[in-house]
């Protein structure tokens, strides 16, 4: 039968230009990642079959990395640096190369070691002050390069008394007893007047 109507009107077709918009995109950004992946993959394949690795940035040594190697001094009794310049000003002191033996010729007697050694060296002295400083044995002392200390067993001046004068210079001889194995290092200097009553060391040889 036929509607009194007549037929009805087909609904209108839909568009699906969009639809299809879309899934071009989306293939095309599919695709540009698996190329950008893909490259990616030969270029680190290629650094890694022969290409430069990057060069690490230098390092800087500082004093704290390790210790640094310095010349060992040997101390004095109270501290003082041996190398501060001893005497400055007021007097100047050197000292020979130490000599040994077991006897020892004096101008009254021979003397014979009771220790091992006789260890001596040849001071001269220089007062550049216008004080008279000390020149006395006990100003004087040995020490052995372990820091062991020997007092005199002899001295000889040149001067007719314990004290140099003033712009005056004067040589000791000085001897100390000491064990066989001793090795001389320094030798230190005390006076009132010329050290300030600090000993202060000096090398010996």
């Amino acid at each position: 039968m036929s509607s009194p109507y007549g037929a009805p009107s087909a609904p209108p077709p839909r568009r699906r230009t969009g639809l299809y918009i879309a899934l071009g995109c989306g293939c095309l950004l599919l695709a540009a990642v698996v190329l950008a992946v893909a490259g990616g993959g030969v270029w680190f394949l290629s650094r890694g079959s022969g290409g430069e690795e990057p060069t690490p940035a230098p390092t800087t040594a500082t004093s704290s990395d390790g210790p640094i190697e310095t010349p060992v001094e040997t101390p004095t009794a109270d501290g003082t640096d041996p190398t501060d310049d001893p005497g400055g000003d007021t007097f100047t002191l050197t000292v020979s190369s130490p000599e040994e033996g077991t006897t020892l010729e004096t101008s009254d007697e021979t003397l014979t070691t009771e220790n091992g050694k006789f260890v001596g060296v040849a001071v001269t002295i220089t007062n550049h002050s216008d004080q008279v400083i000390g020149l006395a044995g006990d100003n004087f002392r040995f020490y052995d390069d372990q820091g062991g200390s020997y007092p005199l067993r002899y001295a000889s001046f040149t001067t007719s008394g314990p004290e140099l004068p003033g712009g005056e210079e004067a040589t000791a001889l000085l001897y100390a007893d000491v064990p066989v194995d001793m090795v001389p290092a320094s030798i230190s200097y005390t006076d009132q007047v010329a050290t300030g009553g600090a000993e202060i060391t000096f090398p010996v040889g």
